[in-house]
């Protein structure tokens, strides 16, 4: 009877010192699992406050860039205003004075005076195949004469032919007495104006009717 008593007593024991030490065991891995959900929870803020400064970052690059832009275009011309300014750095890089140049443009805004009797020529356009008569026409008691060079036309066989071809670029020439002519290379149509004995002459240049042909139709205007 009493070694039972003492097996009892001794399992009793043991069981509490297993319950006391599985009862630790189970505070500290809850310490552990809460310090590690702090951890977390930390970083997870880090995270947030690190991704609202990229998101500010972001925004900030982004108006500079807006402004940048902004800047670049109020700048740096573009388009016609571009065509314009060039044609401006040209012309003083060839001697004209700014005073000139100047009064020329102020001039642009008076209300325009032409003669509304406009001229209409038409002559061949050369090739490398046909370089013949008809092929100039002029203007302003001819001291404005236009010719013009073009691309021959293939047929269906891929056989040169003598005419342009009015759907590719020519070469239109504006010779005027005692000045180097004027050239200029594109599609029809092509518009141009140029000053003549005091008046300026506007120039529209379009597909003739017959196989060949272009046509020319001038307009004379006071100037400036």
């Amino acid at each position: 009877m009493f070694k039972w008593v003492f097996v009892l007593s001794l399992l009793g024991g043991l069981g509490l010192t297993a319950y006391g030490s599985g009862s630790a065991l189970s505070e500290r891995a809850l310490r552990q699992a809460r310090e590690e959900i702090g951890r977390l929870q930390e970083a997870i803020a880090n995270f947030e406050r690190e991704n609202a400064a990229l998101r500010t970052a972001a925004e900030v690059a982004r108006m500079r860039e807006a402004e940048t832009k902004q800047l670049y275009e109020k700048d740096v011309p573009a388009g016609q205003r571009k065509v314009l300014l060039s044609l401006v750095d040209e012309q003083l890089g060839q001697g004209a004075k700014a005073d000139r140049l100047r009064f020329l443009i102020s001039a642009a805004s008076v209300k325009e005076k032409c003669d509304g009797e406009p001229v209409t020529k038409r002559f061949i356009v050369r090739t490398p195949l046909y370089d013949g008569p008809a092929s100039a026409v002029q203007f302003a008691d001819d001291a404005l004469t236009v010719t013009a060079e073009g691309t021959p036309a293939v047929d269906a066989q891929g056989r040169v032919l003598a005419w342009y071809d009015p759907a590719k670029p020519i070469t239109l020439e504006i010779a005027r007495l005692g000045r180097p002519p004027d050239r200029l290379s594109g599609e029809l149509p092509i518009h141009h104006a140029v000053v003549v004995n005091g008046s300026e002459y506007r120039l529209s240049v379009v597909p003739g009717e017959r196989r060949g042909f272009v046509q020319v139709t001038s307009d004379r205007c006071r100037f400036p």
